[in-house]
């Protein structure tokens, strides 16, 4: 962890990503069963990963050496994508990070590979796979291309529909565009004959009339889950505890990116309890925001989610978090 900190913070991922690709990670011990029942089916551990880890899906058997239940590969785009200039991504103060990365990737037919070249792999009956997709330009037929490809191959697929760099029409609100989202993406899994549960990512808000008006679109456009919560834009930075001493940073003289870290944690938790409260019982909530130890996972899954993921976390901590999750929730 110390070498890869000596790294810009976007070489020292895609090294990691390439050691996990080759087989070098690391082997989650074996802990006392921690299944759970999600999607329709038995994952050996409420741990996950956040979508972003693993843009095109490149290293999911090495997730699932290193212990984890579920991995939500993406967000996938449909075409190539060069993100925004560098650098875009920065290690802050508090074990915090902050990316603008602007969606990179590989597109499409990368991704899908991947996926279908890890069907035949052992590790799949382990793994709880899942894809996270965005349309750049809010495109809606770009949703539901990206749900019709990807379904076949996956458990749930996730709408990052609250993503900085996603485009949403100006003359709607963020509840119309996620349910036009959610309507297109449930018509594609339809038609790529698995009807996987379709979830949406919602931004940041300690806005309850907010979230329960997003909660509620979300619903009557027939989503299956939610995932809370995305990362902090600057124009929210005030739902973040001191976060006047964060020195954000720019391009172009203009405040950049989303903040992820310990402080997200608290909204994290928040949210996933306020949208419990507004949903049936059955439905899953996949906590994510802030988890950096075994303390922080077991305050999510209280607060009502099914499920965690992680990634600043594992950034700062490496594998060894997934381990400490596992022995804070066997014990």
């Amino acid at each position: 962890m110390h070498l890869l900190h000596l790294l810009p913070p976007e070489a020292a991922h895609a090294l990691t990503i390439k050691a996990l690709q080759l087989g070098l990670g690391p082997t989650l011990k074996n802990k006392k069963d921690l299944s759970i029942p999600l999607f329709g089916k038995f994952i050996r551990n409420p741990i996950g990963l956040s979508g972003g880890a693993d843009k095109e899906a490149a290293a999911l058997p090495g997730w699932s050496k290193m212990g984890f239940g579920l991995v939500e590969a993406g967000t996938v785009t449909l075409h190539m994508r060069d993100g925004n200039p560098q650098p875009r991504m920065w290690r802050m103060k508090g074990n915090a990070v902050i990316n603008w990365l602007g969606l990179p990737g590989s597109g499409l037919e990368p991704f899908t590979q991947n996926l279908i070249a890890f069907q035949y792999h052992p590790a799949r009956r382990e793994l709880c796979v899942g894809a996270s997709i965005a349309s750049p330009d809010g495109v809606l037929e770009e949703f539901k291309i990206l749900a019709q490809a990807v379904a076949p191959d996956v458990d749930y697929i996730t709408l990052n529909a609250s993503c900085p760099n996603v485009a949403h029409d100006g003359d709607h609100s963020f509840e119309y565009n996620a349910a036009m989202q959610i309507r297109a993406a449930k018509e594609g899994t339809g038609q790529g004959g698995k009807n996987v549960p379709v979830l949406v990512k919602l931004g940041p808000t300690r806005d309850a009339t907010a979230l329960a008006r997003m909660v509620d679109a979300a619903l009557g456009a027939g989503v299956d889950g939610f995932v809370a919560t995305n990362t902090v834009p600057f124009s929210y930075s005030s739902l973040i505890t001191h976060h006047s001493t964060l020195t954000w940073p720019k391009h172009n003289d203009k405040e950049v990116g989303g903040y992820s870290g310990p402080q997200l944690l608290d909204i994290s938790c928040w949210m996933v309890s306020e949208i419990r409260m507004r949903i049936p019982t059955s439905m899953p909530i996949i906590g994510v925001g802030g988890v950096q130890s075994g303390d922080d996972a077991k305050r999510l899954l209280n607060a009502g989610a099914n499920a965690i993921q992680l990634y600043t976390g594992l950034i700062y901590k490496g594998p060894a978090l997934v381990e400490e999750i596992a022995d804070t929730l066997s014990s």
